[in-house]
């Protein structure tokens, strides 16, 4: 059986403004079918972001129009792509090589104003919100507002614990520092960070320092890293040796168990020169099969993801 491949991150739904396109290969994403099927990925996590201009008071019904459009990208896809929504359809991606998934995710939960409106976005298919964007919402303050101290809401930690009983994954990339340490409180489970790196090696505010990652380890979560070239180096252009730097950092540190990927593709301007799109990671699985084991280079490319997803997603 082919290794199990995940992409925690990406933004191609922002790009596509029709789904043949995306199954033509006729657009200049970072990732479309062909690009999917070249990399051997068998899930891929699409984020809907909801654009500024909608925000905050269109913030709902863009992100209704997004989910219909996911849906209409599933619709017109092969028969032998699923929506992953529980336990059983991850068992469809293990037990036939021919299957891939996609998960919806939403990244900024601006739309997100109480329960009653998680459980709808629920029932359509939802299964990992990233809790803000860079800015602040009903939920928590975003890495933008570092000046304020602000973390969860009251809200916001009523909707953890929303998310954790419905089997929705909880994500803290773009979550203020204040938010992050909440979550680890207030979150019952596992936890991740969809699209960060590691602070030490490049400080960025998007990034986590290690007590961050030392905490997500701890509640058995994971850190995707991310492609962006600002998210992987202080200065100068990044490469996919840079990407290799954060993840031999975190092995060295917490061991291969938490380590996954998170591209935030199409969501960044351009990725690491050796990652420009999807279709390149079988270069960075070769790379890491020079310093890891198999079994090691199997958890980071994806079975990582896969392990924390059984966990946390409904059964049926």
């Amino acid at each position: 059986m082919s290794m199990f491949i995940v992409d925690g991150h990406c933004d191609t739904m922002m790009r596509i403004t029709e789904p043949k396109e995306f199954y033509n290969s006729f657009t200049d994403t970072h990732i479309n079918w062909k690009y999917i099927q070249d990399a051997g990925v068998k899930l891929e996590i699409m984020a809907l972001f909801v654009e500024p201009q909608y925000k905050p008071y269109q913030s709902l019904v863009r992100t209704v129009e997004l989910i219909g459009k996911f849906h209409q990208l599933l619709d017109e896809g092969p028969k032998n792509l699923i929506l992953v929504k529980n336990k059983k359809d991850l068992e469809k991606l293990t037990n036939d090589n021919s299957v891939v998934g996609f998960l919806m995710a939403l990244e900024g939960a601006e739309a997100i104003t109480s329960k009653e409106i998680l459980r709808t976005l629920f029932a359509c298919g939802l299964r990992l919100v990233t809790l803000t964007w860079n800015q602040r919402n009903h939920l928590a303050d975003g890495v933008w507002e570092k000046e304020t101290g602000g973390g969860l809401t009251r809200l916001g930690k009523e909707i953890v614990a929303e998310l954790n009983q419905l089997g929705i994954v909880v994500d803290v990339s773009h979550l203020s520092e204040k938010g992050f340490w909440d979550v680890v409180e207030v979150c019952s489970g596992p936890f991740v960070a969809s699209h960060s790196n590691v602070y030490n090696i490049a400080s960025h505010p998007r990034n986590l320092k290690d007590e961050q990652i030392h905490a997500l380890v701890e509640k058995g979560g994971i850190i995707g890293i991310n492609f962006c070239p600002h998210f992987l180096k202080n200065q100068g252009n990044a490469t996919i040796s840079d990407v290799m730097e954060h993840i031999d950092y975190i092995y060295q540190r917490w061991g291969p168990d938490n380590i996954a990927l998170g591209s935030d593709f199409d969501g960044i301007s351009e990725g690491a020169r050796g990652l420009e799109n999807l279709s390149k990671l079988p270069d960075l699985c070769d790379l890491l099969a020079k310093k890891f084991t198999s079994a090691e280079v199997e958890k980071i490319m994806g079975l990582n993801w896969k392990r924390l997803l059984q966990e946390i997603l409904p059964s049926c």
